[in-house]
């Protein structure tokens, strides 16, 4: 099968939002003295990554489908830094139009503004939304990396005052991202 790069990227963002919500869940135990339900927390993270590793493999092999590529081609992001942006290239690129080696295109009528009136469906989202979330995504993840690092492996990159900034910073990059 294939996913289109809405489809995909909208999984990501729920992942991601569950991720990081718990994440500064567990900040906000640890800075307020609780250190039990910090810990709790921790486990309930880990159980959630584990849950998301055989869907994550999943869509993201149908999102390479939809590009026309393998879905070993994931294992691109193992490449020491240079690996990373090369798959964000192709998690972004738009899919076939046509049939190919994996299927029909992605089945789906486009809703456009007229349809969305009339029906009261959502819209579906254009190529700029699109690119707009997958930036927010990056962009969210690069500035909660300090507060991981620091959490997780010890690594004091920054004091608290500067990842309560970079919690600031990170709310107010979302909202301008899901205005656009």
């Amino acid at each position: 099968g294939r996913a289109s790069r809405s489809e995909y990227w909208r999984f990501v963002a729920g992942v991601t939002l569950i991720q990081g919500l718990l994440g500064i869940l567990a900040l906000l135990c640890s800075n307020l003295g609780f250190p039990n339900y910090e810990a709790l927390i921790d486990n309930v993270t880990v159980g959630v990554s584990l849950f998301f590793i055989v869907p994550n493999i999943a869509i993201t092999t149908r999102r390479m489908h939809d590009i026309g590529r393998s879905g070993w081609t994931q294992l691109i992001s193992f490449i020491p830094v240079i690996g990373f942006f090369i798959f964000l290239v192709y998690e972004l690129r738009r899919g076939d139009e046509r049939e190919n080696s994996y299927g029909e295109r992605t089945g789906y009528t486009p809703i456009t503004p007229e349809i969305s009136k009339a029906t009261g469906l959502e819209e579906t989202p254009s190529r700029r939304q699109d690119w707009a979330m997958g930036i927010a995504i990056f962009i969210s993840n690069l500035l909660l990396l300090p507060i991981s690092l620091e959490r997780y492996y010890g690594m004091v990159l920054m004091g608290m005052d500067t990842c309560n900034r970079y919690l600031y910073l990170l709310t107010i990059s979302l909202f301008y991202f899901i205005k656009v």
